[in-house]
């Protein structure tokens, strides 16, 4: 079985996006954008004669449980949850809340703020493409319960589209962040890494045929097995990556059920995965039977890539199966033991000055 440790902890230091207390950049404009939604609000509040309510922000998404890559389109992508010390019940249209917010940060980037359906979205461009956007969820309370509740729906979307959707944005950081011990955590977070760069590679870059990141992250707390080798040169064993990515591929393929489909003539895989806070909802279930089923023949493919990677002896000859093709060019192609040989050989032969006994 070829080493290729090395190459899977070099491929995830390349493809590891840094968290906000690394990244000065993105730190800096997502707390330009808070402080301005807080003064937005103030204003907007004491324009109607309210009670100015307090505000909280929830870091969310892939920023908050350090899980982010470097997208392969460059358009990152944060989340930054926004609570309201406000009720529901006094607040019977989701929207309202969503278009404050539009109308304090227009003007705030060359693109108009988008209110879509769980967020208000902005974005940054650089050349005149999307460089990041922030994603912003809007919360309120209830007067009832002690849930938060999603303002879901778009500005000119029909009623039935238009409600209040419980939600647990902190207890669904807690779940990812608390399930593994440290040092399975260090090899969770690169798995969880590694099958996002497959996706970027492997599926189109938007569309509900792109699997979705939660998805894959909730999967892999569930299914995920820290993995390790014994090195006899040291007597100690360590972290092997191929493996536990190999492990929990396997793992996950036998989530899909097969479903027989008249059309089609034959069986489709299908797969459901409940979020594990509320609202509890399977988060598959935006990808139609064919795109789980395409899903499922894409993970297959990986399991049998990283198989044969597992069998060669040759580290070189074990990377070329992974690279380009499942996890694009950065992951590492070392040299192949016969180029190495022959460097050996070349450095260690007699020039010819030498050999004339100069």
């Amino acid at each position: 079985m070829a080493d290729i440790q090395k190459q899977f902890i070099s491929f995830h230091d390349d493809i590891k996006l840094k968290r906000f207390k690394e990244n000065k950049e993105l730190r800096e404009k997502r707390d330009i954008i808070t402080s301005k939604i807080k003064e937005g609000v103030k204003v907007k509040f004491e324009e109607r004669e309210e009670n100015v309510p307090e505000i909280e922000f929830i870091d969310q998404g892939s920023y908050a449980v350090d899980l982010g890559i470097v997208p392969e389109d460059k358009d990152y992508d944060i989340d930054e949850g926004v609570i309201f010390n406000l009720h529901k019940e006094d607040y019977p249209d989701p929207i309202e809340l969503k278009k404050i917010i539009r109308d304090i940060l227009n003007h705030h980037t060359n693109t108009s703020p988008k209110i879509k359906n769980p967020c208000v979205t902005i974005t940054y461009l650089s050349d005149n493409e999307p460089m990041y956007h922030v994603d912003l969820p809007v919360y309120l309370k209830s007067k009832y319960t002690n849930d938060l509740y999603l303002a879901w729906g778009k500005e000119y979307s029909s009623d039935e589209n238009k409600y209040w959707d419980t939600a647990d944005p902190k207890g669904l950081n807690e779940h990812i962040r608390n399930s593994f011990t440290d040092n399975e955590k260090k090899q969770f977070k690169r798995v969880v890494r590694y099958m996002k760069k497959w996706k970027d590679i492997c599926f189109p870059s938007s569309g509900s045929a792109r699997p979705p990141s939660i998805g894959i992250t909730i999967a892999a707390v569930d299914l995920f097995s820290y993995k390790q080798t014994y090195d006899p040169i040291t007597g100690e064993f360590k972290d092997n990556d191929l493996i536990a990515l190999k492990h929990f591929v396997s793992n996950f393929k036998g989530r899909f059920i097969p479903q027989w489909d008249y059309g089609l003539e034959r069986n489709v895989y299908t797969v459901e995965y409940q979020l594990p806070v509320q609202p509890n909802r399977n988060v598959f279930s935006k990808m139609s039977k064919l795109q789980m089923d395409s899903f499922y023949q894409k993970l297959n493919d990986l399991e049998s890539a990283l198989n044969e990677a597992e069998t060669i002896s040759d580290p070189h000859d074990s990377c070329k199966i992974l690279s380009p093709k499942f996890f694009g060019g950065k992951f590492p192609i070392p040299v192949s033991k016969e180029a190495r040989y022959k460097q050996v050989g070349l450095s260690s032969a007699p020039s010819s000055s030498s050999a004339k006994g100069i």
